[in-house]
């Protein structure tokens, strides 16, 4: 019985049982700041996933938009053509390179395009939590050890 109010005393003196529920308190606090930051980044990517998508499918029917129409005409005037030289080799570039050029024009340029939007896309979230500020969660000061905080 005089060790076990001794052990008392001795608790209450070093203020373990205030230490321990300010310690509980601090851990949750913690969980619930980690628990939101971790809600605000899984957001964050998942708009940028989805403005990502959105991009690409775009980009995706423009290029469908931009190459059905000649793909149309090749077929149509390559079944159709009947002017057809032997000689020369539908990959003769000196005689048909600017029709190359033409033709893959509208391509490169899409892909120019969906190379800036999509880097734009992964610039505007390359830093998708904003930077820790100092003053935003207040410390207190560190208990004494008779469990009253210091001045």
């Amino acid at each position: 019985m005089v060790m076990e109010a001794f052990q008392s005393s001795l608790r209450d003196a070093l203020g373990i049982r205030d230490s321990l529920e300010n310690s509980a308190r601090m851990v949750e606090r913690l969980t619930s700041v980690i628990s939101a930051r971790s809600a605000a980044l899984d957001a964050e990517l998942a708009e940028r996933d989805d403005r990502r998508d959105r991009t690409v499918s775009g980009l995706v029917a423009a290029a469908t938009l931009i190459a059905l129409p000649p793909t149309l005409l090749l077929a149509f005037f390559g079944v159709n053509g009947t002017n057809v030289d032997d000689h020369r080799s539908i990959l003769d570039l000196r005689a048909y390179g600017p029709a190359y050029a033409l033709a893959w024009l509208p391509f490169v340029i899409l892909v120019l395009i969906g190379y800036v939007l999509l880097r734009r896309i992964s610039t505007r979230s390359s830093s998708l939590l904003p930077a820790p500020d100092d003053d935003a969660l207040p410390v207190p000061p560190p208990r004494s050890p008779s469990g009253s905080r210091r001045p």
